[in-house]
């Protein structure tokens, strides 16, 4: 007798050890936080889904006092198929109507590059957001896995989970636990992760931008990027996936933290490592070490080094997103040279 997927899950998520404040910001430093909320439109974020997010940069002058540099905001549509039906932007910025009827999936990058040209040059709040759209748009099927219960007719995901391609990362190697799991259930197990502490402090109510409260059966994707004046400069980077289930209950899904040294006149990446604080299979934290591999490589190449590079068993697509966010730190630098 097969056992139902929270058993699956249980039995063999690893990491658990999320984050249960974030630092204080540091006088004379810059600091980059982002969310984005999946939210489905009706029972399945299969039907279709919104993707409504925000960004905003933050200067801490050498006095501790906070200073508001830049923030950005989306709200997405997605149809069935993930087919993007609409686009908000604040503020208003490039026309973004080529991206409309297009699939917020593979591909969908290539446009944003293409008609945000400007502030993908700045790496601009507003780029991060319509960046981070198609990762958003792939996490947010991980919310159908938590809305099947024993004995309901599965979702049309999770039956057809035998074909999937594997060996894309460490956590789907074709021997993988969750690749085995899918071999014998025929269906995604659903990995059941830890209670989200909160992120905020009360003793710094601004070191976040504002996040409204997150309703159930949807899904949040959140990033902090701190750039410290050092030398050389010391990053300390995270981002936390989480999912509220039917009783209200946040949980977290996936998180990593990321320390990084970048020289400061070539902003050439000295060091970096990456913590896996949450994930949901056994063989996902070995990922980690292929943060190190960034070293060498200046922080403006990194988008498509880590896209081009890092790839296969040895690494982790949601780390990836989170080196590729390193790119953010030389508007960052600018920002606090001005």
């Amino acid at each position: 007798m097969s056992r139902p997927p929270t058993e699956i899950a249980r039995a063999e998520t690893l990491a658990r050890s999320p984050a249960e404040s974030t630092p204080k910001r540091t006088h004379g430093s810059m600091r980059r936080t982002s969310h984005i909320d999946m939210i489905p439109l009706g029972a399945s974020m299969e039907t279709g889904l919104v993707l409504d997010g925000a960004a905003r940069d933050f200067w801490t002058d050498g006095r501790g006092a906070p200073h508001l540099i830049g923030e950005a905001a989306v709200r997405a549509t997605l149809g069935a198929d993930r087919i993007l039906e609409q686009l908000d932007t604040r503020p208003l910025g490039p026309d973004v109507s080529p991206l409309l009827g297009r699939a917020v999936a593979a591909g969908f990058r290539a446009v944003v590059d293409e008609v945000a040209a400007r502030d993908r040059a700045a790496k601009t709040p507003l780029y991060l957001l319509l960046d981070d759209l198609p990762v958003a748009s792939l996490i947010a099927g991980y919310a159908d896995l938590y809305a099947h219960e024993p004995g309901q007719p599965e979702s049309e995901g999770r039956r057809n989970a035998r074909g999937l391609k594997a060996d894309i990362c460490a956590g789907w190697a074709s021997d993988a636990t969750m690749m085995q799991a899918i071999a014998r259930e025929g269906s995604f197990p659903a990995p059941i992760g830890p209670p989200a502490p909160a992120l905020e402090r009360n003793d710094d109510p601004q070191g976040w931008h504002e996040i409204p409260k997150l309703g159930r059966g949807a899904m949040r994707r959140r990033r902090r990027i701190d750039l410290i004046d050092a030398d050389p400069w010391r990053v300390d980077a995270m981002f936390r996936d989480t999912h509220v289930g039917p009783a209200g209950d946040e949980t977290v899904v996936h998180e990593y933290s990321l320390d990084a040294t970048i020289e400061r006149e070539s902003l050439r990446v000295l060091a970096c490592s990456a913590d896996p604080r949450v994930l949901p299979w056994t063989e996902c934290p070995a990922a980690a070490a292929s943060a190190e591999r960034l070293a060498g490589r200046r922080v403006e190449e990194l988008r498509g080094f880590v896209r081009q590079e890092l790839k296969g068993t040895s690494t982790c697509t949601h780390l990836n997103d989170l080196l590729r966010s390193l790119a953010d730190v030389a508007p960052l630098v600018r920002q606090l040279a001005r």
